[in-house]
């Protein structure tokens, strides 16, 4: 597995901020709004703003998703290599 394959802060967190904007490009495009709850009927969520105003706890699940890419592509027989 790719596990020997880790990211810096640095990259993490660039990456991070990259997987949040995507995400919420598609929740926009989906119709979401921001708001102070989470309400999927009327389609409004609470992280719909940049990757800086997000709450620590928030960025960590970005940080999370992140941290799985390598397993993920290991799984399709793929790996990350540094250049």
């Amino acid at each position: 597995m790719s596990e020997d394959f880790i990211l810096d802060e640095q990259t993490l967190e660039k990456l991070a901020a990259i997987a949040h904007q995507v995400w919420m490009e598609g929740k926009i495009r989906d119709g979401w709004r921001q708001g102070d709850v989470i309400d999927k009927v009327n389609k409004i969520h609470t992280c719909l703003v940049p990757y800086e105003q997000l709450s620590e706890a928030d960025k960590e699940s970005d940080r999370d998703m992140v941290r799985g890419i390598p397993r993920i592509l290991d799984m399709a027989g793929y790996k990350i290599v540094k250049k």
